[in-house]
């Protein structure tokens, strides 16, 4: 209860790194533990659209505590502003019955995402399923469907 009383009066910290995160944070977790997580995770990445890989991690090195941690980046169409922070969880705490649903490619691209996406292309397709117009994965079985021809009324007369 001090400690919260503390946490109260003090406020939240004003290290610029703490712009990372958005607030609040899990009741038992003060910002010096935070800054500290952030001083690791930021040495083993120092990009900070990854924090979501790497502050886990740091996090439970810091604290001995499995803590949650959600992307929370924003960015705009144009793509001139972008905001990178995460929202540390304890838990399921505070978590909305759709969010187990959110979407993880708002996330910074893996390196290995495009080596991956090269090898499952290259074991599906064969050199003789080369894409082209009619079929442009190079799978069998996606080619557009046959063109549907028009039945005149004197067509239908002759087959009935």
């Amino acid at each position: 209860m001090i400690n919260s009383l503390i946490r109260s009066l003090k406020g939240p910290s004003r290290d610029p790194r703490m712009a990372l995160i958005s607030l609040p944070l899990p009741r038992h977790l003060p910002d010096d533990q935070v800054l500290a997580a952030l001083e690791i995770a930021l040495a083993a990445d120092p990009n900070p659209d990854n924090l979501v890989e790497t502050l886990p991690a740091a996090l439970r090195q810091v604290t001995g505590h499995d803590y949650q941690v959600l992307d929370r980046a924003a960015s705009d169409v144009t793509g001139s502003f972008r905001r990178s922070q995460v929202m540390i969880r304890d838990g399921a705490v505070g978590l909305w019955p759709g969010y187990a649903a959110r979407a993880y490619p708002l996330l910074a691209p893996s390196p290995h995402v495009e080596r991956t996406r090269a090898a499952i292309v290259a074991a599906d397709g064969s050199p003789a399923d080369a894409p082209g117009p009619t079929n442009p994965v190079g799978k069998p079985g996606w080619a557009p469907p046959p063109v549907a021809r028009k039945q005149t009324d004197e067509q239908d007369d002759e087959t009935a």
